[in-house]
């Protein structure tokens, strides 16, 4: 029996900063995607999706030339077979989880690391990869096969683990020791469109910049400060203006966080600001907060929580809520009456 695991993840600074190439901060939960499988002596892969209360058959001989959009098991397969790791014999294997699904704390990239780590296991079971590799073929399994729009925050923060400051333009990670308090996933059950959010977003972000940089040619993002929104806006039809508003002012908002996380005593309050501050712009500038979200973020700050923030592409799922640990279940409570799905704590790992 061989078994793997990965963790969820929570994007704390830098949500829809990733594909820009600019940093964020992202930490993992203790929620996580388990596979678990043994050889069944035949020519196939059969997968029990334990959560899904479904079945998969991957036969091991499936040329996997083309694959549905969001087949990420086999486009796993396909680029660990670029890379000379085969698998050549079946496993009955279980997957499931604790990680709500597609709702903002990506369960998706969770799945694809624990199932990497898993054929890896099977294939080479003496080779120590390292956790940046299974991070790029991750990245590689789930964006590059299916030429979708995110970035690399997903893949690293789950493979490398902890509270990570990510640079994405040389993709680096810088490990960030940090105190935040109690946490507490909010999951509104509304459905949200992951792949539409981050398309729209992305070429909104992306055709400010360009244009941008065809007035000022020499301009760039990663140098960017406030002040240049109210010096280049003129240069963009107005309907881009949030896009390059939020590119520029989410950037020094994760820088301004990270300089306060890199201080050995940061203060919780100013990394909460921090956090109000990122959300409203996301809601106010993207769009990507749905009233009944709002809602259910304000009656959380009533029962006490210091600071709210809707996590992953957005347009539903999870958001986050910041608070002490005394006030918990009071935010938990107000939450799931405020009409959420589910509330609970995690902690970060």
């Amino acid at each position: 029996m061989i078994e793997s695991k990965a963790p969820g993840r929570i994007c704390f600074f830098g949500d829809h900063q990733d594909y820009l190439t600019l940093p964020v901060i992202a930490g993992t939960i203790d929620r996580f995607i388990r596979v678990k499988g043994e050889p069944n002596g035949k020519e196939y892969l059969q997968l029990k999706l334990i959560d899904f209360d479904s079945e998969i058959i991957i036969n091991l001989n499936e040329s996997m030339n083309n694959l549905k959009k969001g087949d990420y098991l086999r486009s796993s397969l396909r680029v660990l077979r670029r890379n000379g790791i085969v698998l050549n014999k079946g496993y009955n294997i279980e997957i499931k989880g604790d990680i709500p699904i597609n709702a903002g704390l990506s369960s998706s990239s969770a799945l694809t690391v624990a199932w990497l780590r898993f054929l890896t296991k099977v294939v080479v079971p003496n080779n120590k990869f390292k956790d940046e590799q299974y991070a790029k073929w991750a990245y590689e399994s789930e964006v590059l096969e299916f030429n979708e729009a995110g970035g690399i925050m997903d893949q690293y923060t789950i493979s490398i683990g902890g509270m990570l400051y990510i640079n994405t333009l040389e993709t680096t990670c810088k490990k960030l020791n940090v105190k935040l308090g109690g946490l507490i996933i909010g999951d509104s059950g509304i459905e949200k469109k992951t792949q539409e959010i981050l398309t729209t977003l992305k070429d909104g972000a992306l055709k400010a910049i360009k244009l941008v940089q065809k007035y000022n040619p020499n301009f760039k993002i990663h140098d960017a400060k406030k002040q240049d929104f109210y010096d280049f806006r003129k240069n963009l039809p107005f309907d881009l203006h949030p896009y390059f508003y939020a590119a520029i002012f989410n950037h020094k908002i994760t820088q301004n966080a990270l300089l306060e996380f890199e201080n050995p005593n940061h203060d919780r309050n100013k990394i909460a600001k921090l956090i109000n501050a990122h959300q409203e712009i996301l809601d106010k500038k993207l769009n990507n907060t749905p009233n009944e979200m709002i809602s259910m973020m304000n009656a959380a700050k009533v029962a006490g929580a210091k600071a709210t923030k809707i996590v992953g592409s957005g347009g539903g799922g999870c958001f986050l809520a910041m608070t002490d640990s005394q006030n918990e279940e009071k935010v938990i409570d107000a939450i799931l009456n405020a009409g959420a799905a589910d509330a609970f704590s995690v902690n970060l790992v």
